[in-house]
Order: structure tokens, then sequence, then C-alpha cells
């Protein structure tokens, strides 16, 4: 195990903790875990040669994979996916199919979310004479759903439901996760046209009482997430606008922008680019190995999809889009390692200059996918193999397991705090901070101690000033 320390960056106590919490198969070490991953997407790319480069590319850290991946690739059990959406129709059929689809979704290992706008509101007539009872009494059943089903044996199902804020139902919906309400599960996202954001700006009254209910949602719950419908759709990928298709909604964790319909249901596979570690990868084919990697991943899930009938809408998405989403973590790691402000314009060029070299990197690697493998259905013509190339995950667990770098694009909030993970509560301190107290002699337990008992904050210390 030492050695395998040694050879492995990221890897310690609780990385390992992490790995060995349903990540590994039975009786699997890491570096097995990694032998089989990378065996695996090199397989399905028909290029042996390459799973000694993506084997480089995660023990060395440049790139971390997402839950699924390590749970999943390369196994007979659960699917390599991490996030999925379906589109669910007004009609008793539709929505009985779309609950299948979402159950089984998050049995084979992904979270889960539902558009739910085109279903009728509260009391309005339905054919055989009756009401509807309305958009939000359908949530229940989801929400009961993802009560009973774990996502592939490694966590609890999650929901997320979108809804439209000019639907009849808002007021209903935006009580979710109220106590008392029948539904505490589900994570819940507003779909927010430019027409009513407008109207909400130049005084209309009762939109403005339900921005402010969705605000003191937001401050009280931390959601509903606020999905800008029109925003989204303006900067949607050249060859959904030249076919006419709507994005209605996000993802569990709302940084997937893609189109789902009553026959195609979204997918993103998702891993992440390490920003601590980017000076070390920047002037390499990292990126590039990326991509290969996660278009590797999307060939085992339409491979073990076959023939799955309530995961016939995924596949179909995945075959004619090839969507990926590659993001990063490590972003405020980067900027502690470098002395950068989190706010400084020194970060501000920072950013603009890793994500310009990834999406180009992104890009063209997509292009030589379409050139050896060909354009999926969808593509035909674009000289893309892929749809989408990037999306920005929150990488909670992903960064656990990778070092205890800063999750996604997110600053730490402290100095010194306890992490509740699924997986379990482990102790964190600032690494960076550890060193230069070091170097300042006061690296020792009164100082992390007083550290504690302001919460993290070093503003206190005078010998940083």
């Amino acid at each position: 195990m030492e050695e395998q320390n040694n050879n492995i960056w990221w890897l310690n106590e609780e990385s390992e903790q992490m790995l060995n919490r349903g990540y590994l198969l039975k009786g699997e070490t890491v570096d097995g875990a990694i032998d089989r991953i990378t065996t695996a997407a090199a397989k399905r790319l028909y290029k042996p040669e390459l799973q000694p480069a993506f084997k480089e590319m995660i023990t060395k850290g440049w790139i971390s994979f997402s839950s699924p991946v390590w749970a999943n690739m390369g196994t007979q059990r659960g699917l390599p996916i991490s996030c999925f959406n379906v589109h669910i129709p007004d009609s008793i059929e539709g929505i009985t199919h779309k609950m299948g689809e979402v159950i089984m979704q998050t049995k084979i290992g992904g979270g889960t979310s539902g558009y739910f706008g085109e279903l009728r509101n509260r009391g309005t007539a339905v054919t055989d004479n009756g009401k509807s009872s309305g958009a939000v009494s359908f949530m229940k059943l989801f929400d009961t759903a993802m009560d009973v089903v774990s996502q592939g044996g490694v966590r609890r199902g999650a929901f997320a439901a979108y809804l439209d804020i000019d639907h009849g139902d808002i007021e209903e919906f935006l009580s979710i996760k109220d106590i008392g309400s029948p539904i505490q599960n589900l994570f819940t996202g507003v779909c927010v046209p430019d027409y009513w954001m407008q109207d909400m700006i130049d005084g209309d009254m009762e939109k403005r009482k339900v921005w402010a209910r969705v605000l003191e949602s937001r401050q009280q719950k931390g959601l509903p997430y606020i999905f800008f419908t029109d925003n989204v759709n303006r900067n949607k990928p050249q060859v959904y606008k030249d076919l006419g298709l709507t994005v209605n909604a996000s993802n569990l964790c709302s940084e997937i922008m893609l189109p789902s319909t009553r026959e195609e249901s979204f997918i993103c596979c998702l891993s992440s680019m390490n920003l601590e570690l980017y000076d070390e990868w920047k002037d390499t084919d990292a990126v590039k190995l990326a991509i290969y990697f996660l278009d590797a991943v999307l060939s085992e899930f339409i491979d073990k999809t076959e023939g799955n009938y309530y995961l016939q809408g995924a596949r179909n998405f995945a075959m004619r889009h090839r969507a990926l989403g590659l993001g990063v973590l490590g972003y405020h790691s980067y900027l502690q390692k470098n002395m950068i402000p989190f706010e400084s314009f020194e970060a501000t060029q920072f950013n603009a200059r890793a994500f310009r070299r990834i999406k180009e990197q992104a890009e063209q690697a997509s292009r030589e996918l379409a050139n050896i493998y060909g354009e999926p259905e969808l593509l035909k013509g674009y000289g893309l193999r892929n749809t989408t190339t990037m999306a920005i995950a929150p990488t909670t667990s992903s960064s656990a397991i990778l070092g205890q770098t800063s999750p996604g694009i997110e600053p730490f909030a402290s100095n010194y705090y306890k992490a509740g993970l699924a997986k379990g509560n482990f102790m964190r301190k600032n690494k960076y901070l550890a060193k230069l107290l070091e170097e300042k002699g006061l690296d020792n337990e009164e100082t992390w101690r007083t550290i504690m008992l302001n919460h993290g904050s070093v503003q206190h210390l005078k010998e940083l000033t």
C-alpha cells in the first residue's frame, strides 16, 4: 500500500476510505480499479496503446473520474453515466413510462431530473370529465421512488423536478420541502423566460410576489435552481439551433444544458480536469485524452443498454448526440497554491486562459474522433463527434477522492472544517495555509485551535498580515 501511495499523487487515507465505501469492486485495490477503468476505455476505442496514457493521467492527478465511472466502468454492474433527464408528457401513460425510466436510470447509478412543464395545472379539465391533480401531485410519485431506489447501491436516489415559473402550479411547487410538505426528497428548479423576468422588473406585482418567494426559498432551502430558459437557448450548440431543438430544463446539479424530448432522454458522461495541477498538463495532450476517454465511456453505455426497454430514450440520445461534459475541479486550490486572490484580475485572467485552452483542445479532439469513428446521426456534416464537450459539475465526491482538492469552480468555505460526505465525515485543513504557517513557525495545535474557534477564518492571525 505504501508503494501505491507513492505512485498515485492524490492517494491518502481519506481518498482510500472514500473509494472503499462503494466505488471499488470486492477485493479490488485502487490501482486495480484504475487498471480496470483505463483498460476498458482503451478497448472501447480499439486503441489498447492509449491505456498507459489514461493511467498516467489519473495517477498523476491530472484528471478526476466521476463517481459512476469509478464504480461502474469496465464492470458487469451499473453504468458509468452521471446524469439523466426526462421530458414528462401530459398523459398517464407518458408519466408512468417516464417514471419507469427514472427508476432504471437511478438503479444503474445516475442522478436524474425531469421537466414537468407540459403537465396541466391543478383543477384543469381532463378527457374523462375529471380534473387534473396538477404537476406537483405527480412529483410525489418520483419523490417516493427516490426514497426507495439507490444509485447503483452507491448512494440514495436523487431527482430534480423542473417547472416553468409561469405554470399554474408554481406556488404549490415552491412549497416543496417546506415543513409539512408531503414532498421532502426532491430537488427543484424553476425555468424563467425573458418575458417573465422583464415583466417582473417592470413592476408586475404578481410576478414580483412569486420572485420574492423564489428568492426566499433559495435563502431558506438552497432551492430552487434558477434556469434562464431563453439565455440557455441563445447559447446552445449550433446544431440544436439548426434543428429547432429546445432545451427545457437541466439536470440534477444544474450544469447540463441539453434537449430532452418524449423520444429522447438526455444523458451526459462527466469527468474533470484538475486545475490545481494545471501548470503540469497545460502543454500536453491531457485534454484530448480526456475527451477520448469520455467518448469511450459513452460507447460502453450504448453497448450495455442495448435491449433495455426503460433506457431506450437515454440510449437513443447517446447514439444520436454523444454529448460529453468535461469539467474542472481544483480552481481555488490553484489560486491558493499560487497566492492569487480569488477576486483579483489575475484570477480572472487565469480563468479565461484555462477555459479557453480546454475548450479549444476539447473541440479539436471531437473533430479528430469524428474523423476516426464517424459523426453521429445528429452531427452529419458538422465534422464533430459530440454535440457538447464541456460541463462544470459540482465534483463534491470527486474532489474528496482526488487529494481533497477544491470542488469544481467553488472556493473553500473554511480553512479548517469537518467535511460531511455521503461516504463519511472527515476533518480538513487547508494544506496551503498549513505550508504558510509552517514557514512562519505557526503550524501548531494552538494555532489551528484558534482557527477552529474563529469558524475556519485566519483574520485574527496578525502574523499573516
